[in-house]
């Protein structure tokens, strides 16, 4: 029973859902595929509970009070309840009783008592939300408020245990193993009270009294333990004094954020240098419980893992103390800005490692910058990050360590699945050019993306200027809007305007070429400026280059002059900046071509020429062919003004005919008698004679015919 003193249920994904259920996952996956060489399997502890007896009641299940852990008990039973009806989904009867019996006590639904069947009776405030959390496998129950978290956390379980028995050819017998982790593998300490017995004693003993012990501390022990064991007990005081000290200073022992969670720094190295060694992720969570693992089967001597630990200490010292002119800073700079934690024990081993030279480390570490920088503006998955930089992991330390950066070039390069692939120039400039990126990017990336080509674009000819800061609280600068979200006041269309003109205009205003980087203060001056005061007050405080650059001068190509080009910020001048960004994007965050690449729509002198493979020249002078297109209306979406599955219209004046196409992802017009790649073509086709299709076809969005998309462009 959840006492009235306790708060309402306020567990969340990040901090509780996701740990506990990687914790019961790593559980069912060691249960799966037990290793030969070790006869103590891992067990995972989920901490104290402590319960106070309560005097029986007749013909009631009898009951205690839950004095602490009521959060992990409920968590609990809405993870027992979301695999049970997962179990029923797939016709695993078999585990969908056995994680019954752990869900329900055995009480007739009909009794007079008939709350007492659930192992867990919450609060009041909660109740309704936990009963349909925990209900039976087709039971009907009114549905709670999807805010409650209750109803979050039965939702966010049932969709991780789906997916998870989704990734094996015998999903029944997972739900095996899973149940079998959680009877076997994972342990609490109970503590059960007495009536008589105080429980805020106890309560205050485990949650307030105390220093508590770090992992750290653990593996230090261990580590000096195990010098004993192995006959190096002579080297104590010198692996002490000369290594591991600096690891208990202040500085080591002080709190950082990784990802949403503040950690102490010496644990999060341990973790990252235990990821290296294990060639799979290790959490901060289980750090102690891998380490030791690792100790026993690795035969490591311990005196050899206090040295590395130390050298793996001042590389991430080093890295982090880096000036930010170095390329590498400005990488981890957007790392942290990101949250991303994922690619460190990569980086770590790059640049810790003496047989990996400077230059291959560094080249390395830009890479990883470039496939998370692309795949982050595709709206790619994250999903499997973790695997995938501990595979990387294990094939570079395979490989000769003198071309270890090159070879990891070459490892991101060749991944074809989805949730690897390294997105190519075309598919780079597809996400950078579309309408919505400024909604459709977590604000934190866009911001890396924007400051990434701010410092991209200091160079020699501008005054000596410290490459800026992305992370929001070390970063100065804010996004703006030139032409302002809200518009409508200041930026009015012209008399006449047209539904395609309105869409126009609401296409441009969230693209890349409408936006850039001002300081707070400036940010609040623009506002929703007219565009003659905006250009003012950008000119008079504005040194940002990506400002000065493309939007207060014209971008090199571009065929207005100086002067016209500052008259007035439009559409057209947007969609032209977006092209300029797009291609300053792609030498930032570079990658090798592959073959079978598509071509990237060029900006200003570089046309495209159908049939004609030109060069693109790479930020190292290397040339590259580019792949002509596979249809004429690929350059329309690659600039975002038409998207694939778009439909377009052909109406006849005089009869009224309608002809309809679909454009599709490779730039190519659908219709009902095939798929061809030019609107003449295919316009021809259908009607049975030659038509100039780019004047004849309307683009059923916008209301424009494919010329005029085309002129724009």
């Amino acid at each position: 029973m959840i006492p009235v003193f306790q708060r309402p249920y306020v567990w969340g994904e990040e901090s509780n859902w996701l740990p506990l259920w990687e914790d019961l996952r790593k559980a069912a996956e060691d249960a799966e595929n037990p290793s030969a060489d070790d006869d103590e399997p891992r067990e995972y502890f989920l901490g104290a509970l402590v319960t106070q007896h309560r005097t029986p009641r007749p013909r009631r299940v009898p009951t205690s009070l839950v004095i602490d852990g009521q959060q992990r008990m409920t968590t609990f039973q809405v993870f027992l309840a979301a695999a049970r009806r997962v179990a029923m989904e797939v016709g695993a009867a078999g585990a969908a009783d056995r994680f019954t019996a752990l869900v329900a006590n055995r009480v007739h639904a009909d009794g007079e008592f008939p709350e007492d069947r659930y192992k867990v009776t919450p609060l009041e405030h909660d109740r309704a939300a936990f009963e349909w959390a925990v209900r039976a496998p087709g039971e009907v129950l009114p549905t709670p408020s999807s805010s409650h978290r209750l109803a979050r956390a039965a939702a966010w379980f049932e969709s991780a245990v789906r997916d998870w028995i989704s990734e094996s050819p015998a999903p029944a017998v997972r739900l095996d193993m899973l149940h079998f982790a959680v009877e076997s593998r994972v342990k609490v300490v109970s503590i059960f009270l007495e009536a008589k017995d105080d429980p805020q004693v106890i309560f205050e003993a485990l949650n307030h009294r105390g220093t508590r012990l770090d992992a750290a501390d653990l593996v230090k022990n261990l580590l000096f333990q195990t010098l004993d064991r192995q006959g190096d007990a002579h080297l104590e005081r010198e692996l002490d004094s000369k290594h591991w000290a600096v690891l208990d200073a202040d500085h080591w022992r002080s709190e950082v954020t990784t990802g949403r969670i503040k950690r102490v720094k010496v644990n999060v190295l341990l973790a990252y240098w235990l990821s290296v060694v294990r060639g799979e992720e290790t959490s901060v969570e289980h750090l102690f419980e891998d380490f030791k693992r690792w100790m026993k089967v690795s035969g490591a001597r311990a005196a050899d893992v206090i040295r590395e630990i130390r050298v793996y200490g001042d590389t991430m010292d080093r890295l982090q103390s880096l000036p930010m002119t170095s390329p590498v800073a400005q990488v981890l700079d957007r790392l942290d800005a990101t949250n991303t934690t994922t690619p460190w024990p990569l980086i770590l081993f790059l640049h810790a490692t003496p047989e990996i030279p400077a230059d291959q480390a560094e080249a390395g570490t830009l890479a990883i910058d470039s496939f998370l920088m692309r795949r982050a503006i595709c709206r790619m998955t994250t999903k499997d990050y973790n695997r995938f930089f501990g595979a990387l992991l294990g094939e570079l330390k395979m490989s000769d360590l003198s071309e270890a950066g090159d070879h990891l070039v070459r490892g991101l390069a060749s991944q074809t699945a989805e949730s690897r692939t390294w997105p190519s120039d075309a598919a780079f400039v597809a996400g950078l050019v579309n309408p919505t990126l400024y909604e459709a990017i977590v604000r934190a990336r866009l911001r890396t993306l924007l400051v990434g080509l701010e410092n991209f674009l200091i160079d020699s000819k501008a005054e000596p200027v410290t490459p800026h800061r992305a992370g929001s609280k070390a970063s100065s600068f804010s996004i703006e809007h030139v032409m302002p979200q809200e518009w409508e006041k200041n930026w009015p269309l012209p008399d006449g305007a047209t539904d395609g003109d309105l869409a126009r205009r609401a296409s441009a205003v969230h693209r890349l070429g409408n936006l850039t980087l001002a300081t707070q203060s400036l940010n609040s001056i623009l506002s929703n400026q007219a565009w003659s005061a905006k250009r003012h007050t950008l000119q008079s405080h504005s040194l940002a280059r990506l400002t000065t650059g493309s939007i207060l001068t014209s971008p090199e190509g571009v065929e207005l002059s100086q002067d016209e080009w500052v008259t007035t910020w439009d559409e057209h001048r947007i969609e032209t900046r977006t092209m300029v960004l797009a291609h300053h994007a792609i030498d930032a965050w570079p990658r090798p071509a592959s073959e079978g690449d598509e071509a990237v729509v060029p900006s200003g002198e570089d046309a495209v020429v159908r049939g004609v493979a030109p060069l693109h020249s790479t930020p190292t002078g290397r040339t590259r062919q580019v792949h002509a297109v596979s249809g004429d209306l690929l350059p329309l979406i690659r600039a975002g003004f038409i998207a694939p599955d778009d439909s377009l219209h052909y109406r006849k004046i005089r009869s009224g005919d309608v002809y309809t196409a679909i454009v599709t992802d490779a730039g190519e017009l659908k219709t009902d008698l095939g798929t061809y790649p030019a609107p003449s073509t295919a316009l021809s086709k259908l009607v049975g004679y030659a038509v100039n299709g780019w004047t004849a076809w309307y683009h059923d969005r916008t209301g424009q015919s494919l010329d005029e998309l085309r002129a724009r462009l």
